[in-house]
């Protein structure tokens, strides 16, 4: 199939979860920090105070560490590509995942903005289709595919929602061929029974 658009997550990806990153990080060491400094001061064992403050903030650094390698890995990973049929989604570092949605079973698209990657122009497409039935917690339904960490959002909405328009809905293409069917057996019905009126006569 021809490849309409091929694209990824924009850079700016990378420092909006930098910013997520500090956000945990010093919302971890503050919850951590006070009870920890009170320990040491009233601890009567220095070694003690210092092991209690190394079992608390290493796992801290080492997590740190770990997501900063992980922040660039995962944002190479991705990548979006519109077809003439469907939509195609490459994520992963280690364990990757591809999915694909056609155009013809998308039933909704809802853009979303969080204060912070509103500051940085990003926005997330959430795509839900007809046969799709996964919920939410909330009970809300989730989406089945999910373009995430683009500026360029509304011009990838208004791509889709063309390609949407231009074929027929196969929830619709079901229905008229119940529709067709059930036109189809009453006029076999209407048939058998001229057929026995004739028999009876």
């Amino acid at each position: 199939m021809a490849v309409v658009k091929e694209f990824g997550a924009d850079s700016e990806l990378k420092r909006l979860y930098l910013v997520y990153l500090a956000i945990v990080v010093v919302g971890c060491f503050l919850s951590w920090m006070i009870p920890v400094v009170v320990f040491v001061m009233v601890s009567r064992e220095a070694w003690i105070g210092v092991a209690v403050a190394l079992s608390c903030f290493v796992p801290l650094f080492v997590a740190t560490g770990f997501t900063l390698y992980w922040i660039p890995k995962f944002h190479s990973s991705i990548t979006y590509v519109l077809e003439d049929d469907k939509i195609a989604i490459t994520k992963g570092v280690w364990w990757k995942t591809k999915s694909f949605v056609p155009y013809n079973r998308i039933t909704n698209i809802s853009i979303y903005q969080g204060p912070i990657s509103r500051h940085y122009g990003l926005g997330k497409l959430s795509i839900q289709t007809a046969g799709f039935s996964g919920t939410s917690s909330s009970g809300g339904k989730v989406a089945e595919a999910v373009i995430f960490g683009v500026k360029n959002f509304e011009e990838i909405k208004d791509i889709i929602i063309n390609f949407v328009k231009g074929m027929k809905p196969e929830a619709i293409e079901a229905e008229a061929e119940v529709k067709s069917s059930k036109s189809l057996n009453q006029q076999i019905l209407i048939e058998l029974r001229k057929i026995r009126k004739a028999v009876e006569k």
